[in-house]
């Protein structure tokens, strides 16, 4: 199932609803550079049937979809930062150092 699909799951959108595709897929795309700025392998990151990084990038999605920018902040939840530190602690990029 593509990632757009899971998150729209999460956020009781119907499937066949493409209203806030556009917004949706921005979010998610920003998450997943995020989680690349983060040193996290892109290839595992894109990997879409992982289920770790589909739930970073609900969480992510959940938090800011919506959002109108009022001037409030909106806080990721903990939960979020934990699990980005631990996919970045256990899949980081190897990079050659010269």
């Amino acid at each position: 199932m593509a990632i757009i699909d899971i998150v729209k799951k999460a956020l009781l959108i119907p499937l066949s609803e493409t209203f806030a595709d556009d917004e949706l897929k921005t979010h998610i795309d920003s998450c997943k550079l995020y989680l690349e700025s983060c040193g996290i392998d892109p290839s595992y990151i894109n990997d879409e049937s992982n289920p770790m990084v589909s739930t970073i990038i609900i969480i992510y999605v959940k938090t800011f979809f919506g959002f109108k920018n009022d001037g409030s902040a909106k806080e990721l939840p903990k939960t979020f930062d934990m699990l980005v530190g631990q996919i970045a602690l256990t899949k980081g990029t190897i990079e050659n150092v010269s």
